[in-house]
């Protein structure tokens, strides 16, 4: 689904796929020389503003294109996007968690992604949705970004939902809005 038109530069692109009778091979788009998003976020703590906001609108950018073609990709976290290191060009990796876009949504009980990405709802109400959840996994990521660790430990401060912002740099106000400088609309 990921491989229809239009394309996006900001997901992975899959070439060629051969089935064995136990395995698939998956030929893919490899950007040199890259790393993990999570790797660039340690060697870069507490990114600045502007270049937060050059990677979230990617990012975002990546996660509409998902929804925009029906897939929900389930597990959006700093591993899971690779970098190029020169051009801070970013592409959204690994769609193993991955599932058709659901109207209904889908079960809480069995939740896939990183469960330090996971939204409050899939603690409180049975279900949970596809745009919700990408648009809290996003925000984990942007403070993850700006503040060099994780804004929630554990289930518990996941449903408290109370973000402390930890870098003293950051402008004053609407912190993660001023971040996203706009962007925000663009998964809504």
């Amino acid at each position: 689904m990921m491989r229809q038109e239009p394309r996006s530069p900001y997901v992975i692109q899959l070439y060629e796929w051969f089935e064995h009778p136990r395995k698939f091979t998956l030929v893919m788009e490899y950007p040199e020389p890259c790393e993990s998003l999570l790797d660039f976020i340690i060697r870069n703590p507490e990114l600045d503003e502007p270049t937060a906001r050059v990677i979230m609108r990617r990012a975002v950018l990546a996660v509409q294109h998902c929804i925009e073609h029906g897939v929900f990709h389930n597990d959006i976290h700093a591993e899971n996007f690779l970098m190029k290191k020169n051009t801070l060009e970013l592409k959204l990796i690994d769609f193993g968690c991955g599932q058709l876009l659901s109207s209904d949504g889908y079960e809480s009980r069995i939740y896939l992604g990183l469960m330090t990405y996971c939204p409050p709802e899939v603690f409180t109400d049975t279900r949970f949705h596809a745009v919700p959840t990408n648009v809290w996994a996003l925000g984990v990521l942007l403070y993850e970004m700006v503040n060099a660790c994780s804004p929630f430990a554990n289930r518990m401060e996941i449903t408290q939902a109370k973000v402390t912002f930890r870098n003293a740099n950051l402008s004053k106000g609407n912190n993660i809005l001023a971040v996203l400088g706009g962007g925000l609309e663009l998964v809504t």
